[in-house]
């Protein structure tokens, strides 16, 4: 049985790059439109890139719909109007993959609290504010699914990057109480590939 997505609409955070691309293009192979989130920033989230807008491109390429956006998921107010335009141009959103992250990759004693804020900022508050933002359009179309990526670190003591562990628990939780709280919302989380510790 293959799963299509004629006539869904789904937003993909930090897809211009990564397994993020990977779901965007996997969406729009199987039908649904789909907007590219991403900064186009570098792992540890500096600079910027058209990295979203060469996603978008790819889908439309192989006769896909997309939409590229640069919204920083730290930031409400630029979540909400990527979904506000979603919503004006393809009258909805049904998926939601909160995939955005990036990487610090210091041990605890190099580390600064700067540096531990902002993955907070990007993993745990970032996920928040995009199923925030659609959380009330799926529930009142009695449809939608919200996916978390998490990484192993969050299950793994890898003493190079405990900065990674505490945002990477973003998902655990967060699926059993979406389901609860909303039976026609789901979440659901799945673990990103195990990835070895570099000193």
């Amino acid at each position: 049985m293959t799963i299509r997505f004629e006539g869904r609409v789904a937003i993909v955070t930090g897809a211009g790059g990564g397994i993020g691309r990977a779901y965007a293009l996997d969406l729009a192979r199987r039908g649904a439109k789909v907007v590219v989130n991403d900064l186009g920033a570098a792992r540890d989230g500096t600079g910027h890139s058209d990295a979203a807008a060469a996603v978008v491109e790819e889908i439309r390429a192989a006769g896909g719909e997309a939409m590229a956006n640069g919204a920083s998921v730290t930031d409400f107010e630029q979540v909400q109007e990527m979904v506000g335009k979603a919503k004006e141009v393809w009258g909805g959103v049904h998926v939601l993959i909160n995939n955005a992250g990036i990487l610090r990759d210091k041990s605890f004693a190099k580390m600064t609290m700067d540096d531990f804020r902002l993955v907070v900022d990007v993993h745990l508050i970032g996920s928040a504010n995009a199923t925030k933002a659609v959380w009330d359009m799926m529930r009142d179309q009695n449809y939608g699914r919200i996916l978390m990526t998490a990484s192993s670190t969050a299950s793994t003591a890898i003493s190079a990057r405990p900065i990674m562990a505490p945002p990477s628990w973003r998902s655990p939780g967060w699926p059993r109480r979406c389901h609860w709280r909303a039976p026609s919302t789901m979440c659901e989380s799945t673990p990103s590939p195990p990835s070895r510790a570099r000193g």
